[in-house]
């Protein structure tokens, strides 16, 4: 059986959520069970290992995950998977099953794109993913837009993509409650990877 520790941080600065990922992760690999941290970031621009910093109005800064560029705010959830990995590519699928099963809940418009990771509905980008691997333990994870300030969002390129956008659920009018959303996506996670 696949025991899954849920952890909501709530809002929380992206530096003091980075850390405590970090400390989780130290102590999943010691106890070999595995995490799921929710929270909430206040406004940053977060790039990835190969990506420049820039100039914007709120924060950047640099992570150690893959992918590019993004932005979180309020009214962002945000997974962050400490999970024990034994296939990179299992775990990977597993995840976009346990977000697909709720998207399709919700609308029928929402999909998810291997080549340009992420969940979009046509051009619009939903939900970003990025992921890192760490004694065989996975982190960082998923941030879904609910509800976010896409003004700040849409100054930059969404994982730099050209001709894409960032939405949100609410901008869509997939108006489900933020609270119910989460405990929908929690639930998802804990029966995929119960298997």
């Amino acid at each position: 059986m696949y025991k899954i520790n849920v952890i909501d941080l709530g809002i929380v600065e992206y530096e003091y959520g980075y850390q405590e990922m970090k400390k989780i992760h130290s102590t999943a690999v010691q106890s070999e069970e595995n995490y799921l941290i929710l929270c909430e970031h206040y406004d940053v621009y977060t790039v990835g290992q190969n990506e420049k910093e820039e100039n914007f109005p709120v924060p950047v800064i640099k992570t150690d995950r893959g992918g590019s560029i993004t932005f979180h705010g309020l009214g962002q959830p945000i997974f962050y998977f400490v999970f024990k990995v034994e296939s990179p590519k299992v775990f990977y699928k597993k995840v976009i099953k346990s977000f697909s099963e709720v998207f399709n809940l919700l609308s029928d418009k929402i999909y998810h794109d291997f080549k340009n990771p992420g969940f979009y509905v046509e051009n619009r980008k939903i939900a970003s993913l990025g992921f890192r691997y760490s004694k065989n333990y996975s982190l960082h994870g998923v941030a879904v837009n609910h509800s976010v300030d896409l003004d700040k969002f849409n100054l930059i390129k969404p994982c730099n993509l050209d001709g894409y956008s960032a939405t949100s659920l609410i901008k869509e009018g997939i108006n489900v409650d933020k609270k119910k959303f989460k405990s929908m996506v929690v639930e998802s996670i804990l029966k995929n990877f119960s298997k």
